[in-house]
């Protein structure tokens, strides 16, 4: 209790590790929230949750409470199942999936990933995962970061081929993105060049500053 009230004051961190896939993992209480954060960017809950919570209102969470599974590449601690759960009042069934077993750790001490019951969790690789899986998603969330980095693989054209072949009739797909410099400007634009054939892609820029959410339909 004693460091929540003083949370309000100054961050407390809680939790400091390193991993050898996201690096250094630190567990911060801010404000009475607790915040997961590598040394260059926000990986679950504050901002994040924010950017992430933009996207889904913009696809509306009426459509998605009236969907029956969703997937989450990229679960970190879970702050977008939390916006899901509790504010979308989603109740279907929800795959997050990680690569980094550290950090999903962190998600069951700290921010209680296991006691989100419609929460199934896979530790393995996003690219092995789409893959492997026989299960049609409604919505498929794409919020990959090792720190402040985007593996290039998102933005090769087989990833996202192969996101359609397991997305639902009336799917739509939140992919979330930082762009901060001229070249990954240019990447996301020639990203959207070569699926607009093949997807309906709304484009929302400079969300809480550097990230872009392209809604893919």
């Amino acid at each position: 209790m004693l460091k929540r009230i003083l949370s309000y004051i100054f961050p407390i961190t809680l939790s400091r590790q390193s991993s050898p896939i996201s690096g250094q993992l630190t567990v911060t209480l801010l404000s009475g929230k607790r915040l997961l954060n590598t040394p260059n960017t926000d990986y679950s809950f504050g901002s994040l949750q924010r950017i992430l919570r933009f996207g889904l209102q913009k696809i509306g969470f009426e459509r998605i409470q009236k969907q029956k599974n969703v997937l989450v590449l990229g679960l970190a601690a879970g702050s977008v199942v939390e916006t899901l759960v509790e504010e979308v009042q989603f109740r279907g069934q929800i795959h997050g999936v990680d690569i980094d077993p550290e950090v999903i750790a962190i998600g069951r001490q700290y921010f209680h990933l296991d006691k989100i019951k419609n929460l199934q969790i896979f530790l393995c690789d996003a690219q092995d995962y789409i893959k492997n899986t026989h299960v049609k998603y409604d919505l498929v969330i794409v919020d990959i970061f090792q720190d402040d980095q985007m593996p290039a693989f998102l933005f090769a054209p087989a990833f996202f081929s192969q996101l359609k072949k397991i997305l639902s009739q009336k799917g739509v797909i939140l992919f979330n993105t930082i762009v901060k410099t001229k070249a990954e400007a240019q990447r996301n634009q020639n990203f959207i060049q070569f699926f607009s054939d093949q997807f309906h892609i709304d484009r929302f820029p400079k969300v809480e500053g550097e990230n872009e959410i392209l809604v893919l339909s």
